[in-house]
């Protein structure tokens, strides 16, 4: 878990349209030390409304409300985006190339400890995600650029290295320690893979990787 070092509370906005999900996340987000405020909205009128008035930290939704999501994070370009995933569901792959989305968490698998580390990553610009879905990414994606295609980027033996352990789904505190670098050379690292792809979040460059080839298969 990172270092807990940030203190400013963060104003959550959970946007589930059922009732009885919401309510219960609802709940395990109140239990969380990280967490300032915490408000439940069932339609996305109701959350741009919020967001109009107030800052929104962090917009918390599961796959059932993934289209009104992307469209909430690009109308609050400064709230990160948790998706909640199905883990019955075999397509997380296809919600995480939609690319609004800064973490994922599995809902059946939810806990508090989850939901702060997960957090306390995203705030750092961390991307959590669990390492299945790092591997579906990679067994699960498009075909490769066609043999002959112009790669958009070119990555340090060192980058693609990063690469590979960005799609299994790792903090850059354990890049670190599997690279055996300090923690700064690890987000450097990661800074790197993500402006040479053009990405403007994490699994966006393991997505743009695999579509470019990049990652074999798993």
């Amino acid at each position: 878990m990172p270092e807990d070092t940030m203190t400013d509370r963060l104003n959550v906005v959970i946007y589930v349209k059922n009732l009885v999900v919401g309510r219960g996340l609802e709940s395990v987000l109140h239990a969380v030390s990280r967490i300032g405020s915490v408000c439940h909205c069932a339609t996305r009128q109701s959350v741009e409304a919020l967001g109009a008035v107030s800052a929104v930290d962090v917009l918390v939704v599961t796959t059932a409300e993934s289209e009104d999501a992307a469209r909430l994070s690009a109308a609050l370009p400064e709230t990160k985006v948790l998706l909640l995933l199905d883990a019955a569901q075999a397509s997380a792959p296809a919600f995480a190339e939609a690319g609004f989305a800064d973490g994922f968490l599995y809902q059946q698998e939810l806990t508090g400890p989850d939901l702060h580390e997960a957090l306390d990553r995203m705030m750092l610009g961390e991307m959590p995600m669990p390492a299945r879905v790092g591997r579906e990414l990679l067994a699960r994606a498009g075909s490769p650029v066609p043999t002959g295609a112009v790669r958009s980027a070119i990555l340090t033996a060192r980058e693609n290295e990063t690469l590979v352990l960005l799609a299994e789904g790792l903090s850059n505190k354990q890049i670190a320690r599997r690279l055996s670098i300090s923690d700064h050379g690890a987000k450097r690292l990661v800074t790197s893979v993500m402006l040479k792809l053009g990405a403007p979040n994490r699994t966006a460059a393991v997505v743009i990787a695999i579509k470019q080839g990049m990652i074999p298969a798993a």
